[in-house]
């Protein structure tokens, strides 16, 4: 995969996320951007290569700035995460609580996964 479609396929997980956390639909978000609705779809799935006043008008219907939305820092911090998948899922879970309870879940899941993998060595 080209360099160009993962940075369409991370605006767009980054535009979706933005979009979740605020709990609009692609229809709302659309008619706060200017935009259709199905070209927020494009977008966020990343089959899109939007202009500068597209991103301008998108950071302005987020209620974020446009260096906010396209910034290197954002993206150096890893991918955004889909939050449909169960990745996206979990890290919603997880952001509800506090210190203690995520300390307690990752512990919980090393075990899980030191399990599992001496569980399949066994197998082999």
């Amino acid at each position: 995969m080209s360099t160009t479609v993962n940075a369409k396929k991370e605006l767009g997980l980054r535009i979706r996320s933005l979009r979740k956390r605020q709990g609009l639909t692609q229809e709302e978000m659309a008619d706060k951007c200017g935009l259709h609705w199905t070209y927020i779809g494009g977008l966020e799935r990343g089959e899109r290569n939007p202009t500068l006043t597209t991103m301008q008008k998108v950071a302005e219907g987020l209620g974020v700035g446009l260096t906010e939305l396209l910034s290197a820092k954002a993206f150096q911090e890893g991918p955004v995460v889909d939050q449909d998948t169960n990745e996206g899922k979990l890290m919603r879970l997880l952001r509800r609580e506090n210190g203690d309870t995520v300390a307690l879940a990752a512990g919980i899941l090393r075990e899980v996964l030191s399990w599992r993998d001496k569980n399949a060595s066994h197998r082999n």
